[in-house]
């Protein structure tokens, strides 16, 4: 059996927050979008917003960005295109994953002059 890596402790704590979601503080859907996808509906970011998970759970990582896109009252999280970064090396690979998200609130529409 391989000796179990110090990158590796959040894994059980991830999965069993997965397997196990907690009761959502805020009753509101909060849809999360993909990258471009605001549909061209006028929006303010109210903030960009990120959450580290387990590779293996990107559901924990959506629980959390969702958990603070609620606490700050946003209409939509429109997700961040992740960026590839470089490892130096001789450095570990590590065993967490990131998912970055701008939290939205939907603009009144603009009504047409007389």
């Amino acid at each position: 059996m391989p000796t179990p890596r110090i990158e590796d402790a959040p894994a059980p704590r991830d999965y069993y927050r997965l397997a196990n979601p907690s009761d959502r503080k805020c009753s509101r859907d909060v849809p999360i979008l993909d990258a471009g996808q605001s549909g061209g509906r006028p929006y303010r970011e109210l903030k960009t917003i990120s959450a580290t998970c387990y590779p293996g759970t990107p559901g924990v990582c959506e629980q959390t960005l969702l958990e603070r896109a609620c606490e700050l009252d946003a209409d939509a999280l429109l997700l961040v295109e992740p960026q590839a970064l470089g490892s130096p090396a001789g450095a570990s690979t590590l065993s967490s994953t990131s998912m970055t998200a701008r939290a939205l609130r939907w603009e009144p529409a603009a009504q047409p002059r007389p």
